[in-house]
């Protein structure tokens, strides 16, 4: 029986077929009130052009719930989740084929399930359901644990196998560490880079911005070869183009890459060797595999494009016929575990002090400025040659017995990784990062 293959990432869902990988369709819908719903890659040339009528979270959030506003025949994000699939099945498939699905590991049981159902609405008989990390490394000669990292849109996803064959093992995952969040802090360097150069600023216009986020993939995918690429654009002006260094664009990503490489040593276990796999959407970002090879003994290996799909192609005959059978017991057993999201573990108490250079700072209702600048007794100075810090960069405060940090820098203020918006609670044992790549100061509380 002749099968298609789906790689279900909300970044882009990759068919396969005979061997064959297709060009990723995002998973980005335009909710156009009064006419049909577009969906894929003509909603994704369109997005910036109509912001505030592109959604991309149906396929990483799949639910019934109502969409944030109206459109024309569609009420939820499962509907989004049936107009997708149902344009990819009619565009790919025969009379005959039948689909096999690569699901992430943070894909829930429910969620599976409701796929399941999408599937029938739109007429897609399945033939089985596989994780997606397992089928993407099915083929890979490999050490006895596999770390596979991939990129979604909103996150990373780490997920640990194990064994001959492998297995899944756990699901660690990295929030807001996706590829939206990359792809926007690249497009403001090279918009940066134009108006310095140029004066021009494609952010300025819907147009240009819009061409900009079509022409970053092709960037990238330049740096991957060599150490610079030549970024042009066009505007109504004319011909618009500066040139940037790989360098560039990593140091850009740097606070990305930090959280990434914590995340995979962050799963390993002491003295295991390992092969770090990454997808082609982790496996492209410049200089990315190298700062992972950097990770000692770490054997780091890039997968192709719609490696999953063409591993479920691979392990059809062995691949489950329904979605809440042995892949969703190992989702229920071993569910995505999100490493800094402030909320899933249990907080410790509040700090009393910040740590830095060997000496502790008390914490109390008067704001502790950190930063370049010598701010007085209330302050800590950051010194030396250190790049993303602003002279005041942050402030740590208590107030109604909980801890606050505000940020009032360009480059950053991260907890425990993850980069926060405008302010954060903090507790005892959190990490406090200031700048990019910027220096740590430890929360402790003195009881």
């Amino acid at each position: 029986m002749p099968r298609i293959a789906f790689e279900l990432v909300d970044a882009g869902v990759v068919p396969a077929r005979e061997g064959a990988v297709s060009a990723p369709s995002p998973g980005i819908a335009l909710l156009e009130p009064a006419d049909v719903v577009t969906v894929g890659a003509e909603a994704a040339a369109r997005a910036r052009l109509q912001p505030v009528l592109a959604f991309d979270r149906f396929w990483s959030e799949l639910s019934t719930d109502p969409l944030p506003r109206p459109a024309a025949g569609a009420g939820s994000r499962a509907d989004l989740a049936y107009l997708h699939l149902s344009a990819l099945w009619k565009a790919l498939a025969g009379a005959e084929d039948e689909a096999l699905f690569a699901l992430p590991g943070t894909m829930r049981p429910g969620e599976a399930g409701l796929l399941a159902g999408i599937a029938r609405a739109a007429n897609v008989p399945v033939a089985g359901y596989v994780d997606l990390a397992v089928a993407a490394c099915a083929a890979l000669e490999a050490q006895e644990t596999v770390l596979h990292l991939d990129l979604h849109l909103y996150q990373a996803v780490l997920t640990e196998l194990h064994g001959d064959p492998l297995r899944r093992r756990r699901v660690e995952v990295a929030p807001r560490v996706g590829l939206k969040a990359l792809h926007d802090a690249w497009a403001q360097l090279v918009a940066e880079a134009m108006v310095r150069r140029t004066r021009f600023d494609p952010l300025h216009q819907a147009a240009t911005e819009q061409q900009l986020f079509d022409r970053l993939p092709v960037w990238l995918s330049g740096l991957a070869q060599q150490e610079s690429i030549d970024a042009e654009l066009e505007g109504a002006a004319g011909r618009f183009g500066v040139s940037l260094r790989r360098e560039q664009f990593v140091f850009a990503a740097e606070a990305f890459y930090t959280q990434l490489a914590d995340l995979i040593q962050g799963a390993r276990r002491a003295g295991e060797p390992v092969t770090v796999a990454l997808s082609a959407r982790a496996g492209t970002l410049p200089a990315l595999a190298e700062r992972c090879r950097a990770l000692a003994d770490a054997e780091v290996v890039a997968l192709p494009a719609g490696a999953a799909a063409l591993g479920a192609l691979q392990r059809a005959d062995e691949i489950t016929a329904t979605p809440d059978a042995e892949l969703l017991e190992l989702a229920r057993a071993h569910p995505p575990r999100r490493t800094d999201a402030r909320g899933d573990r249990e907080r410790g108490a509040a700090p009393t002090h910040v740590v830095f250079a060997g000496r502790a700072h008390r914490i109390s209702r008067e704001p502790l400025s950190i930063g370049l600048a010598d701010g007085g007794e209330r302050s800590i100075v950051v010194s030396g040659p250190v790049a993303g810090i602003s002279r005041r960069h942050c402030s740590v405060l208590e107030r109604d017995g909980m801890v606050w940090v505000t940020d009032y820098s360009r480059y950053g203020t991260f907890v425990n990784g993850e980069r926060i918006a405008g302010k954060a609670v903090l507790a005892a044992g959190d990490r406090l990062r200031v700048g990019t790549p910027g220096v740590v100061l430890e929360l402790v509380s003195a009881g």
